[in-house]
């Protein structure tokens, strides 16, 4: 038990930074393997310990109430024995999950973002291209928020897609998009409202200019985004008789 316990303390920090990073969008392209995994939560664990076992040091300072009181923790092995005491155990449980949580939200908005120009800079010195500010293409065409206008106005976009194959584009299905799969799930899949009433505007009553195009090279899928605020009159093709 007390090996579990400590295998526990050794863990979770890092696992559950992982999960808040995922949280907040920083996905990985690829889905990790349960050994990637155990090294990239090993790396998070330290940053996430280093500052939980400040934390905690200073609270065994300012506090002096004995139920609450905690010992001071400068090294490994005396971490490992303070784990055993289980009010130690839940303050840096406890403490670690906060910590975590404001260390990724740190990471996500700013760290993130200035590790990135950096390696950017990098990438344009060799002439390539510069790394998208998205993991993946799918999260970029249908989970990104459209950072243009105001800000109260791109919470609630409305995005209307157009979706056929690639060599049937007659055979469509058109509505407003309710909800995409994350990228991290295997299979992807579109939620789309109002679908019989798009459908037959696009094929009965307006023309529509396509603002972008995903287009999924494997199974040949199209999604066209339309820019459905601004509708023309269908163009009816004259008879030649």
């Amino acid at each position: 038990m007390e090996e579990f316990l400590r295998t526990f303390v050794f863990i979770l920090p890092g696992i559950t930074a992982y999960f808040w990073i995922q949280a907040f969008g920083l996905t990985p392209s690829s889905r990790h393997t349960a050994s990637e995994v155990t090294g990239i939560a090993a790396l998070l664990w330290l940053p996430v310990s280093f500052f939980t076992l400040l934390v905690l040091n200073i609270w065994g300072v300012l506090v002096k109430i004995d139920i609450l009181s905690v010992n001071q923790v400068w090294s490994m092995a005396e971490l490992s024995q303070a784990t055993s005491d289980i009010r130690y155990l839940a303050l840096f449980l406890f403490v670690s999950f906060g910590i975590s949580f404001l260390l990724c939200w740190v990471w996500s908005l700013w760290l993130y973002k200035f590790l990135k120009s950096g390696i950017n800079k990098v990438r344009k010195a060799r002439e390539i291209a510069p790394l998208s500010p998205s993991a993946t293409v799918w999260e970029e065409f249908f989970v990104k928020i459209d950072s243009g206008g105001k800000k109260e106005d791109s919470v609630e976009k409305e995005a209307v897609y157009v979706v056929y194959q690639i060599d049937k584009p007659h055979e469509f299905v058109a509505g407003s998009m309710l909800n995409a799969s994350s990228p991290l799930e295997d299979g992807k899949a579109l939620v789309l409202s109002d679908t019989q009433r798009w459908v037959n505007a696009i094929k009965n009553e307006y023309d529509y200019k396509v603002k972008r195009s995903y287009v999924d090279m494997k199974s040949g899928m199209v999604v066209e985004e339309i820019d459905h605020k601004n509708p023309k009159d269908k163009t009816i093709p004259e008879d030649n008789d």
